[in-house]
């Protein structure tokens, strides 16, 4: 028997498992702070999807841990930067729920009105992001008065009302533009109504005048021309509303 074969084969499986053994440990950190400095480390290096796997396995692996805090915000974040929307929404979500009164629960809110505001689609009839990171930033606004991310929240929420107001506007000519004149006056009205600040509300008195002038209902349609003329006076549609007003006349006394 070939005793000197059978040592080294001995001291090479023994290094072997000692090498196994240390490839174990680097790929399980001992603790939940390793984790996070590992997802930490690999932001720096831009490595989102390994950042994300490290502060993953915090929560799952040490769901009791103080760094579970710390680590889901990151997680959360980390989505955010990598323009995955919802998982980030998400993620702030759930910081917010579980951590209603931490010292960061006002990033969480602000980040997931953020999320939102992100995937909004202004030329989408679906307004449901804008509508959703409006209320986002009222939240904020409400339970966070003194947040560093107030004055942000604010002039977020002004772009979005802007922004449902601009969809409605759209969806009024579009059904002006298709001969749908009840619906386009139904729409550009509670655009007016809900949104009496926004600038173009000229432009929806005009369209509404205009629907109900081709559907013949003259006395309303010369009402609204009047209106316009008599609150939008520097109105592009001045002129329109002026040659309208003086066929709607000749048409009345006839």
């Amino acid at each position: 028997m070939n005793f000197r074969l059978i040592g080294i084969t001995g001291v090479i499986l023994s290094i072997l498992t000692v090498c196994a053994c240390l490839s174990t440990s680097e790929k399980k950190p001992a603790s939940a702070q390793e984790l996070i400095n590992e997802g930490i480390k690999e932001i720096k290096l831009n490595s989102g999807v390994r950042a994300k796997a490290a502060f993953q396995q915090v929560l799952e692996d040490f769901p009791d841990s103080k760094e579970r805090i710390q680590a889901l915000l990151l997680l959360a974040r980390t989505y955010y930067t990598d323009k995955e929307f919802e998982e980030s929404k998400f993620h702030f979500q759930k910081f917010v729920e579980l951590y209603p009164t931490h010292s960061q629960t006002d990033r969480a809110l602000f980040f997931k009105a953020m999320s939102d505001y992100q995937m909004i689609d202004l030329i989408s009839r679906d307004q449901t992001h804008t509508q959703e990171a409006l209320e986002g930033f009222k939240q904020l606004i409400h339970r966070f008065p003194k947040s560093q991310f107030l004055k942000d929240a604010k002039r977020k929420q002004k772009k979005c009302k802007l922004k449902l107001a601009q969809s409605v506007l759209e969806i009024g000519k579009f059904y002006y533009r298709t001969g749908s004149y009840q619906s386009a006056i139904n729409r550009l009205k509670s655009l007016i109504a809900d949104h009496p600040k926004q600038k173009f509300l000229d432009e929806a008195t005009f369209f509404i005048a205009e629907s109900y002038y081709h559907e013949q209902n003259f006395n309303e349609a010369s009402f609204s021309y009047k209106e316009l003329l008599k609150k939008y006076p520097g109105s592009r549609f001045k002129l329109q509303a002026k040659k309208r007003l003086r066929t709607l006349r000749r048409k009345l006394t006839l």
